[in-house]
């Protein structure tokens, strides 16, 4: 399961020390009880800071990508989200935060070595892909991201006004019908496939869960931190 622990901070601006802080009482609340349980735990995080200025209200933005991180490993935690400060935009540094955000799933034993990324650069804008049925499906809910877009037109079903994109990629094609409320995608693959699923926003954007075939697999950062078979 997904979960999400906000940190409301009046008018401060984000540096070293507060993000500091911030990283070791999310640690302290919520980490170290899951270790005094005495069962090996491990944590996929991503932090988010919401902006306390008008035009940046409308969102969180991320610090950096999902991590998997052990108990153990707060220094290295703390370390690479301050040196992700460094590469980040001014307005980082410039608008004052009102709420800082941990966004994490819970995982047993200790973090997997080929799944280890807190020393990787972060820097490329890599889209991942998971399997189903032997395809490649993008892990996105953003049209660009599928391919060539042939049409962008705007069509309304019933009493719905959808945003719809047809959209190439090699010899396949994407039919991807977008919500009015950008909440909700409804993806079909054209031809012989015939194959749909639904993608659907998580609160605060912080990732996003695909019902497709018998199953619904949930998506934070471009990884599948979460799966549940549908009956």
């Amino acid at each position: 399961m997904i979960k999400n622990k906000t940190y409301t901070i009046s008018n401060q601006f984000l540096n070293y020390e507060l993000l500091s802080s911030y990283i070791s009482l999310f640690w302290d609340e919520i980490f170290s009880p899951l270790v005094l349980k005495g069962v090996d735990k491990y944590l996929m995080v991503m932090v988010k800071v919401s902006f306390n200025t008008p035009k940046f209200d409308y969102a969180y933005r991320s610090l950096g990508h999902l991590r998997s991180v052990n108990h153990s490993e707060k220094e290295q935690f703390t370390d690479y989200l301050s040196e992700r400060l460094t590469y980040l935009n001014e307005s980082y540094a410039s608008n004052p935060i009102d709420k800082i955000q941990f966004s994490y799933s819970e995982r047993d034993g200790l973090a997997p070595e080929d799944g280890r990324r807190l020393l990787q650069s972060v820097s490329d804008a890599k889209l991942f892909t998971h399997r189903f049925n032997n395809m490649d499906l993008p892990i996105s809910m953003n049209p660009l991201d599928y391919g060539n877009i042939l049409v962008d037109i705007y069509v309304q079903l019933g009493c719905e006004n959808l945003h719809r994109f047809i959209v190439q990629n090699g010899p396949r094609i994407y039919q991807i019908d977008i919500s009015s409320d950008s909440l909700v995608n409804n993806v079909t693959i054209q031809g012989a496939v015939n194959l749909k699923w639904i993608d659907t926003k998580l609160p605060n954007d912080v990732g996003f869960m695909r019902e497709i075939g018998k199953s619904t697999k949930y998506f934070i950062d471009g990884v599948n931190v979460l799966n549940k078979q549908n009956r």
